[in-house]
């Protein structure tokens, strides 16, 4: 490089070529904009529907899955006007200076979609409320009881049926095992 090139202010971008390389630049976050819109429509069809998140949890998830689709509806809009410009607009730097401010603006509401969709997603991770299996209790007269364990003496086993809490000594019992439900 000849010493002198480097002292040589080089002009800057032309505002048409300016212009360009944010409508190219629009476009590439235009696909990106797509795949957040698509990512958000499959998070609503891989909802489950028995859900054990409280009724509000669910319809707050709910509101902001319909906020992060309305977002990502405007992010699209907003990047979509700088990409495929419509009208032919003054160039100039100040034309420039508006497609940047609009580009920018249309990536912030893209990644705030994003972070919507994921916090209403989080609902369907609610933890599901403990369960308390049945067991099924033969004692050794061959008599038999069948439900949920319950805590009672030492030296018993407590079971709740459907005619209330039987404690059987252990020394009566014959066996025990898990059962699905109860007849």
């Amino acid at each position: 490089m000849d010493p002198d090139e480097a002292s040589v202010s080089r002009p800057a971008a032309a505002p048409g070529d300016r212009l360009d390389r944010l409508s190219a630049s629009a476009r590439g976050w235009h696909t990106i904009q797509m795949a957040v819109l698509g990512f958000i429509g499959i998070c609503g069809i891989l909802r489950t529907t028995s859900s054990s998140a409280p009724r509000a949890v669910q319809w707050l998830a709910a509101a902001l899955a319909v906020a992060a689709l309305a977002v990502a509806c405007m992010a699209i809009f907003t990047v979509g006007r700088v990409a495929y410009p419509v009208s032919d607009a003054a160039e100039g730097d100040h034309a420039a200076a508006g497609s940047a401010a609009r580009l920018r603006g249309g990536i912030r509401l893209t990644i705030v979609a994003l972070i919507l969709a994921v916090i209403a997603a989080l609902s369907g991770w609610w933890p599901s409320p403990a369960s308390n299996p049945a067991v099924a209790v033969t004692g050794t007269t061959g008599q038999a009881w069948c439900g949920p364990l319950v805590s009672g003496p030492a030296g018993a086993i407590s079971v709740r049926t459907a005619s209330g809490i039987i404690t059987v000594p252990t020394q009566a019992i014959a066996q025990v095992s898990p059962v699905g439900r109860c007849p």
